[in-house]
């Protein structure tokens, strides 16, 4: 979490998302909610939790992920959309220690997360400018769009943070995938499956800020 005070100098570039969920008095510890998930183990509900390697705390505006040698699956169960929507995330990711291979992005379609049959597809990005659309069906793994390069993604480079926003838009038949406002693909709704659960996925050994997760204000 030591990691946090460079945030100070960009966040004239993320402007505060309004809460979804309770945060008050939370502050420095795990969002009042929210579940996280190791591949390949259970899922820890409160911080602390047996075999908890992930830092995940409130920190206005958003909060701080930090994992370690596992990736995490996090979430909050009264996130779920359907039918017409879009989903969004503004994420910082901070210096990645050569680590440039490692994802952060979106989960959405989500099911049975803490079970046996745990479902969802998620959308990263990675620091070296690539970006990834899979999905999983129990142990199953299908990769939707493999690791593609595009020159939406900013990379975090130096001592600073950098930021990506991250949208899916379900309408209709298709789900659209952008970043930073570029539309990077677009799928068939029957393949994505997007209805349902949504939060983030951030792999092993990334040091991240997310700004915002959810849905767009109404304007």
């Amino acid at each position: 979490m030591l990691c946090a005070a460079p945030l100070g100098a960009q966040q004239a570039k993320a402007a505060p998302a309004s809460p979804q969920h309770q945060t008050g008095g939370n502050e420095g510890k795990r969002p009042i909610g929210w579940q996280v998930r190791y591949d390949g183990g259970a899922a820890h509900a409160g911080h602390g939790a047996g075999g908890d390697t992930v830092a995940f705390a409130q920190m206005t505006p958003g909060f701080h992920v930090t994992t370690g040698g596992q990736a995490a699956l996090l979430w909050h169960a009264d996130s779920t959309v359907r039918g017409n929507f879009v989903v969004e995330s503004s994420i910082f990711l901070f210096p990645t220690k050569g680590r440039d291979h490692e994802g952060y992005g979106l989960v959405l379609g989500g099911s049975d997360l803490g079970g046996a049959a745990q479902r969802y597809t998620y959308f990263l990005l990675r620091n070296d400018g690539r970006y990834l659309v899979k999905q999983r069906q129990g142990e199953k793994l299908t990769t939707l769009t493999d690791w593609t390069a595009t020159p939406a993604i900013k990379l975090q480079t130096g001592g600073d943070a950098m930021k990506n926003d991250l949208r899916v838009e379900a309408q209709g038949e298709t789900v659209r995938f952008l970043v930073n406002g570029t539309a990077v693909t677009s799928l068939p709704r029957a393949r994505v499956n997007p209805d349902g659960i949504f939060g983030l996925r951030i792999n092993h050994g990334v040091n991240a800020h997310v700004v915002s997760v959810g849905r767009p204000k109404a304007r």
